[in-house]
């Protein structure tokens, strides 16, 4: 492998060592006494406005010179100054060679022999000139040079990114790997590389991959193959994880996305990292799944995700749109203290197992339509800042939303509980609709506050639901609405107490 070794970049530093030089050599002139600053005052004030002319076309230039760089797209360099350098070199050349010449020659008028003491001011005035345009040559030399340095370091970065990638296409895993590690040192670094590596390294984890089976009782080439693939697989993976947790500011790669859409990820973990956007559709991920303390800065995709086991997404922080619809939970999904601030989707997806979703936090719309919970679902202590819907969803287990707070619409509507629904001290504090919802396991409602809109709510309801202690605010504290029927609060209350039948 071609040994690459890192240059110094010093285009970061390059204003910084200028206006240290000018610095400098305004240290030395004062220091040494080489202008005559009074002579120079007397000489100045006369001419204050062509100077005060000369001094603004250049700060005029400088500034059209540096706005035109800005709107163009980068492209490449190549050695050499751009016209605006060159034509604001050639006038403070022509500024300094003039003002030299004027100062000496007016130096030049007090001498004895006047004649030659001009023609002396003019061979120095020119010569001034002729060191001002060194000066400028002198940095191009140096521009050149950076410019050389640049390109040999683009070159090389170039050609190790293309044999790196050739590796990954091999045939012997070892090979393989010893792409992937050269690709993580490239884009350490390099970190203008960085997005393009990771996108390398996802691209071929999204590659067709079959799991080895169990090993066969005589050695199988096939068997062994899936085998070293899978150690290839993981280490792209931890590849990933090591590079975007950001405790270690060392290995942190900031603002990375990750598309591993339709990926099979072997025992993957994200924990406690920081991607920007992350692409996780399709994905069928083998094992545990831990994103426990991950922060997603941007939309977290994992539509149509396959979770073979535990799903671990407690205390995440979704910060752009979570999208979960259609994903398969086959274990046991744990989204306690969660936090959802924008749209969180999980219409359709299937809970085969327990489902913890305590103490969540969605600040956004909250979508779990069409969704199908197996086993028991615990939304217990979780904030709806923004609408819940709960559309056609199914519980087939027990659900817990006691201690639960819904600040805005919270729709039941077509909702199945074929199991114990409770909502012991819930707050509806909006618009709440349990319409066409069908609770054949019992309803508990003991210490609910609706404080907003009159619940919408069916005869089915009214008949399996325990209302002990419900506050109703918003309307008249002694009658309501059941399945379009005015009722006495109360009575609900005195049938549930003659019936003995608490939820809790």
């Amino acid at each position: 492998m071609t040994k690459w070794k890192p240059t110094l970049d010093w285009a970061p530093a390059r204003g910084t060592l200028v206006l240290s030089g000018a610095a400098l050599l305004a240290g030395m002139t004062v220091l040494f006494g080489w202008v005559d600053w009074p002579a120079l005052g007397r000489w100045a004030r006369p001419n204050a406005v062509p100077l005060a002319l000369f001094a603004a076309a250049g700060v005029g230039l400088s500034a059209a010179g540096w706005r035109l760089r800005g709107q163009h797209a980068p492209r490449t360099r190549v050695p050499g100054m751009s016209w605006w350098v060159v034509a604001a070199a050639a006038i403070v050349v022509v500024v300094v060679a003039w003002v030299a010449t004027n100062w000496l020659l007016g130096e030049a008028a007090t001498a004895k022999d006047s004649g030659a003491a001009r023609v002396d001011a003019i061979k120095t005035g020119l010569g001034i000139g002729a060191g001002t345009t060194g000066i400028f040559a002198l940095l191009l030399a140096v521009r050149r040079q950076w410019h050389s340095e640049s390109d040999a370091t683009e070159k090389n970065v170039t050609e190790l990114y293309t044999k790196a990638a050739e590796q990954l296409g091999s045939t012997e895993a070892p090979v393989r790997l010893a792409g992937l590690y050269a690709l993580e040192r490239l884009a350490h670094n390099n970190p203008g590389q960085r997005q393009s590596i990771v996108n390398v390294i996802c691209a071929y984890l999204r590659m067709p991959y079959t799991p080895p089976g169990p090993a066969p009782a005589t050695g199988s080439v096939e068997h062994q193959e899936r085998s070293q693939e899978r150690e290839v697989r993981l280490a792209g993976q931890r590849i990933l994880t090591d590079h975007l947790a950001p405790h270690d500011h060392h290995k942190f790669w900031d603002n990375i996305d990750l598309d591993l859409t339709n990926a099979h990820l072997i025992d993957f973990t994200l924990q406690r990292c920081r991607p920007r956007i992350g692409r996780f559709a399709g994905v069928t991920f083998s094992g545990i799944a831990s994103f426990e303390g991950t922060t997603f800065a941007g939309i977290a995709s994992f539509g149509d995700a396959s979770f073979t086991d535990d799903a671990w997404f407690r205390d995440v922080t979704f910060a752009g749109d979570a999208l979960f619809w259609g994903a398969t939970f086959a274990g046991d999904a744990f989204f306690s203290d969660a936090t959802f601030t924008r749209k969180a989707s999980f219409d359709k997806a299937t809970f085969a197992s327990n489902v913890q979703f305590g103490g969540a936090k969605f600040t956004g719309e909250a979508w779990f339509s069409s969704a199908f919970f197996t086993h028991n679902a615990s939304f217990s202590g979780a904030l709806f800042a923004d609408k819940a819907w709960f559309l056609e969803t199914a519980f087939t287990c027990e659900a817990w939303f006691s201690g639960t707070t819904f600040t805005g619409d919270a729709w039941f509507s077509d909702a199945i509980f074929t199991d114990k629904a409770r909502f012991r001290d819930a707050i509806f504090t909006d618009e709440t609709s349990f319409s066409d919802t069908t609770f054949t396991g019992g309803a508990g409602f003991r210490g609910a506050t609706f404080t907003g809109a009159l619940p919408t709510i069916d005869r089915r309801l009214a008949e399996n639901a325990q209302f002990a202690n419900v506050i109703l605010t918003s309307y008249s504290p002694d009658r309501t609405i059941v399945a379009g029927i005015v009722v006495d609060v109360h009575e609900i209350q005195a049938t549930a107490n003659e019936a003995g039948a608490s939820p809790e």
